[in-house]
């Protein structure tokens, strides 16, 4: 009852809180394991190991199949309403399309490893460990257990098991720098942090599933699904390929700075991108936070409490994004030289241009999740394959013009367009008809 009370926007907040928290142990954490890396490997050795976990995070992202967002979309009245037939189909669609989105992650690393190893520069002893590597893609795909905690308001599970797997990795770096270990190791124990945070999540999701359910889990179901959930495959590949191309955005920057002008700019590039990305992070971390309440809001239908809602953030993120912008001009240059233990001439600019970025991308937030709920996900997936083209030469060019500032101002430009096509077409539907008739979602609902 007493969360029944809570308003959508305050049950929000107090979900992002959590996340935020964890995000901030993990933040912490990095400022710890970045040192000692960078220490024990140097500035080159640490952009090498960088290339081939961006590049295993990179393709993790692009084959990642959503497949929490049918199981939110679809499986939330039927749970609600203890309709578990129905629940556990939605959750056994879910889960082989997290292990079919590992498999194919596997083999398209592998293949892109020995067919682009020398285009991307990485080092020939490198590359058996960067395929070992990649089987860890097997692992990075979580999305049904993610969905299960989202589903159950259990936020806080989720965050304590990325916690423990960016502790182990701290862990890991610590040894290596005691012991002044090489590449691999530290490469090694990425992908041991990795398997651990899917254990935890994995055993998590199974234990709240067997708790929450009255029924037992019919496993056949896994392999013969008792009957087809319409539109299910067109919203998980339209946001999964949406999500796709916002994660293909940021490495492939990575990976073309470390191709054109080196390691050690990849790696200076990396670090600036993610000091920028800590600093909106408690603005971002709202981004998992709204879709259940958005999904609980479309299903009863009150669109007044939406509309409320996404003011009530789109304030926020508003006040939020401007603090960003001061505190990375005023310490983003400093940051940037504790973490890559030397002083980077021209950091300073680099964090400013990558702050104004992330500042974009924090006022976009709400509008995905809304298009998102109320059935514009080929919108959404359209506006960012725009953006994708014209970013990708944009960022080219930029480079040949200004190096390494010049990826940072693609990021901005592909920001400003994105933020262009997905905030006129929300503001449409914010600002139309009251009746609720131009917000009326046409995703099936089991």
């Amino acid at each position: 009852m007493k969360n029944r009370a809570k308003t959508p926007f305050s049950r929000i907040i107090g979900n992002t809180s959590v996340l935020l928290t964890g995000r901030i142990l993990n933040a912490i954490c990095s400022f710890i394991y970045i040192p000692w890396t960078v220490r024990t490997l140097g500035l080159d050795g640490f952009g090498v190991m960088l290339l081939v976990t961006v590049y295993a995070t990179l393709i993790a992202d692009l084959t990642h199949l959503q497949s929490w967002q049918p199981l939110l979309h679809y499986g939330t009245s039927s749970f609600r309403q203890g309709r578990d037939r129905f629940f556990y189909n939605v959750l056994a669609f879910a889960v082989r399309a997290d292990y079919l989105s590992g498999i194919l992650g596997l083999v398209i690393g592998l293949v892109g490893i020995f067919a682009f190893g020398d285009m991307m520069g990485w080092p020939r002893e490198i590359r058996p460990t960067a395929a070992w590597c990649m089987i860890t893609l097997l692992f990075m795909n979580m999305s049904w257990s993610i969905g299960v905690m989202r589903l159950l308001n259990r936020f806080k599970l989720s965050t304590t098991f990325e916690f423990v797997a960016t502790m182990v990795r701290t862990l890991g770096s610590f040894i290596g720098y005691e012991l002044h270990c090489g590449v691999k190791f530290f490469i090694v124990m990425w992908c041991v942090s990795q398997v651990v945070q899917f254990i935890c999540n994995t055993t998590m999701g199974i234990i709240l599933v067997r708790r929450n359910v009255s029924s037992p889990f019919p496993w056949k179901e896994l392999f013969l699904p008792s009957a087809p959930i319409p539109g299910a495959w067109k919203l998980m590949l339209g946001t999964s390929a949406s999500q796709a191309i916002v994660s293909l955005l940021r490495p492939i920057s990575t990976l073309i700075v470390g191709a054109r002008l080196g390691a050690a700019d990849a790696a200076i590039f990396r670090v600036a991108m993610q000091v920028t990305s800590a600093l909106a992070k408690p603005a971002t971390v709202l981004l998992p936070a709204m879709y259940p309440e958005f999904v609980r809001l479309r299903d009863e239908e009150d669109w007044s409490g939406l509309r409320a809602t996404i003011f009530r953030i789109l304030k926020a993120v508003g006040l939020f994004s401007v603090a960003v912008i001061l505190v990375a001009l005023l310490f983003g240059g400093p940051i940037l030289d504790f973490m890559l233990h030397r002083h980077s001439a021209g950091g300073g600019v680099l964090i400013g241009i990558l702050a104004l970025s992330a500042m974009i991308d924090i006022s976009i937030i709400p509008f995905e999740p809304l298009l998102t709920v109320i059935g514009h996900v080929g919108y959404v997936l359209r506006c960012k394959v725009a953006t994708l083209v014209i970013d990708v030469p944009l960022l080219f060019a930029a480079m040949y013009l200004w190096g390494i500032d010049g990826a940072a101002i693609g990021s901005v430009v592909a920001s400003m367009i994105l933020f262009g096509l997905l905030g006129g077409r929300a503001a449409k539907l914010l600002f139309g008809r009251h009746d609720g008739a131009a917000m009326t979602a046409p995703v099936r609902r089991i």
